[in-house]
């Protein structure tokens, strides 16, 4: 079969995927869809169109603060540099292949390159997540049981929840809700 027919196949799936995952996150977490969710069902625009984490900020308290030196501790910002340079490399590496070995438009490259990047993106969010755990760990070992128990109902009363499935696809950090179970508070 000819590739921009598997292209426009694999697009077609992605479409319809997303379309189900969105109906799926609204069901469940009884949430109204609005422009963001139809953004994000297009092919390249849920490249690129962020997803709203929070409803308001979270109070920055001593939870917070030492989360965030967990980070720097464990040099979680020079990890995902070097995952995000990696993942650079290998999708340069993807449009120079598409290019010259299927002979495919530049256009064509960049759409097979989004394709690919979905698993990736996952892996990558998967990575993420293990870094915000790791300083979660951090954070909680420093302080007693229940201000962290208590940071963590803030944070989660501040975000708008997700599934597991869906902020695994769209967020480089975890819900609250997973990171208390996480951490067994």
């Amino acid at each position: 079969m000819d590739p921009i027919v598997w292209l426009i196949f694999l697009l077609l799936v992605e479409f319809l995927g997303r379309i189900v995952l969105e109906i799926r996150e609204c069901r469940l977490t009884q949430q109204g869809g609005g422009i963001l969710m139809v953004l994000r069902t297009i092919p390249l625009v849920n490249d690129i169109v962020p997803l709203p984490e929070n409803r308001r900020e979270p109070v920055v308290g001593n939870f917070v603060k030492l989360h965030e030196e967990g980070h720097k501790m464990l040099r979680h910002a020079t990890l995902r540099n070097v995952f995000k340079i990696m993942m650079l490399m290998l999708a340069v590496a993807w449009i120079a292949f598409v290019l010259t070995q299927m002979g495919a438009s530049f256009m064509e490259a960049i759409l097979w390159l989004h394709l690919v990047a979905i698993p990736g993106r996952m892996v990558f969010h998967g990575f993420c997540w293990n870094q915000e755990y790791e300083a979660d760990t951090y954070a909680f070992r420093q302080l007693d049981k229940k201000v962290a128990r208590n940071a963590l109902r803030e944070l989660e009363s501040c975000e708008i929840p997700h599934t597991k499935l869906f902020a695994l696809i769209y967020r480089e950090h975890p819900t609250a809700t997973l990171r208390r179970t996480k951490l067994h508070v």
